[in-house]
């Protein structure tokens, strides 16, 4: 299963009501999709813009559907060992609802 349309477009909105208009230029969030897994990604401008152009991109959260065909998706935080993700909460059946247990 792809992430549907109208999630994407969700998820777009969503990301960007993290930011606001006036902080963009210092901070972005963002979302990408392989598979059935949303990648959501904190994204700060570079230190030395005259050595590299390239915004970082770090993973703060996943959420991830469980069962395709049920709509069943788990929210994921970074492992606090630093290493993988660990599940947080239970599942639900809408991934951007999931997100919203997330605080800035």
């Amino acid at each position: 299963m792809a992430v549907p349309e109208e999630t994407r477009r969700r998820l777009s909105r969503w990301c960007a009501d993290r930011v606001g208009e006036g902080d963009r230029d210092r901070r972005q969030i963002s979302y990408s999709i392989q598979g059935t897994e949303v990648t959501i990604h904190d994204r700060r401008p570079p230190t030395y813009p005259e050595l590299d152009r390239e915004w970082s991109a770090t993973a703060v959260a996943l959420v991830r559907a469980d069962d395709p065909d049920e709509d069943v998706w788990s929210l994921y935080l970074p492992a606090a060992n630093g290493d993988g993700w660990q599940r947080s909460g239970e599942p639900g059946p809408d991934p951007v609802l999931l997100l919203d247990r997330l605080t800035d």
